[in-house]
């Protein structure tokens, strides 16, 4: 599909393309993250992992987490489709957020992204962006929550003290 747009924005494009292939969350994220640089060239050569709304949606998310969920779905590099089925089996490549690395899998079902099949590849590009669509979002790592020893938070000696009875 052939989406074409007025280039005010160096983003405009893409973002277009993304709202067509229904990634329209990340593409406002994109746009929000890059909104200072409309007018400048761009330099930096970018691959984005684009996840389609319905994995946006159905993730309950704090609007406080949406930077770093948009930060952990880019690459500081341009990776084509081409380059991305030529790396070796479980290469690692740091994101944009410091410390996820993003691990690229293929087998019979196709390429994966840290477990999830990209599935519109190559859905964007250009000289220095390319956006790949994929099926949910890249999750960080999970943090266990710690739970006290007891409901107060104590450890048992200090709630056997508050026993009077």
């Amino acid at each position: 599909m052939e989406v074409t747009v007025d280039h005010h924005h160096p983003f405009d494009e893409a973002c277009a393309v993304m709202r067509s292939r229904g990634c329209s969350v990340m593409a406002s994220l994109l746009e929000m993250q890059f909104i200072g640089f409309k007018d400048q060239t761009h330099q930096a050569m970018l691959t984005i992992f684009a996840p389609i709304d319905q994995a946006m949606v159905n993730r309950k998310t704090n609007v406080s987490e949406f930077s770093s969920i948009f930060r952990r779905h880019i690459i500081p590099c341009r990776l084509p489709w081409k380059d991305l089925v030529d790396f070796v089996d479980g290469r690692e490549l740091q994101s944009n957020l410091e410390g996820f690395t993003i691990k690229i899998t293929g087998s019979y079902k196709g390429l994966r992204i840290n477990g999830v099949p990209v599935i519109f590849p190559d859905m964007h590009h250009n000289d220095w962006l390319v956006v790949h669509g994929i099926s949910e979002i890249l999750e960080g790592p999970k943090h266990e929550e710690k739970v006290p020893e007891s409901f107060y938070g104590f450890g048992k000696e200090n709630e056997e003290n508050t026993n009077t009875g």
